[in-house]
């Protein structure tokens, strides 16, 4: 539709297309996911639809990295996106990075020493472990760009009392 933003897929770092049809994702992907929403939802998580497009899109991949020298941490382990893997043991992450930096939460999967993966409504990316919060990015395709290529510094953006933020 005109005026409509482009498609966040168009936008990816080429070296992230890369990577990604390496994985075995092509573009108009489509995986019926609607069993793991449901079973997420019984949960308490909620969905939305760019939560849902990007499971439908991405569901079952094992992606990259493409990089493994980012410009401020080492990404050597790929992005599983698993949101089922994640979501049915780690609900209390994903109420602790609401309450940490706001908003609602939704697993997609794993990724850098098994942190666990979640999208928010709008389609924000951040990871959770050992009580450390990331954002990854603004959007799906900021997201997995860094996850992918390591196109930016990793951002640690909650650490709770006493414990130091990595990366510095």
């Amino acid at each position: 539709m005109a005026g409509e933003p482009a498609d966040f897929r168009s936008r990816l770092d080429p070296a992230t297309v890369s990577a990604l049809l390496s994985a075995g994702w092509h573009p108009g992907r489509r995986v019926d996911v609607s069993a793991a929403v449901q079973a997420l939802e019984a949960q308490g998580y909620t969905k939305s639809s760019v939560i849902v497009d990007f499971l439908e899109s991405f569901c079952g991949l094992k992606i990259g990295p493409a990089r493994e020298d980012g410009p401020n941490f080492s990404n050597g382990e790929p992005f599983l996106v698993d949101p089922v893997g994640v979501g049915n043991r780690h609900r209390d992450e994903s109420e602790a990075i609401g309450a940490a930096i706001g908003g609602s939460w939704f697993p997609v999967g794993w990724w850098l020493s098994y942190s666990h993966v979640f999208m928010d409504q709008e389609g924000a990316l951040s990871a959770y472990a050992n009580e450390l919060i990331w954002s990854l990015g603004s959007n799906p395709g900021e997201g997995l760009d860094l996850m992918v290529s390591a196109n930016r510094p990793l951002i640690c953006v909650y650490a709770p009392k006493g414990r130091r933020p990595w990366p510095r």
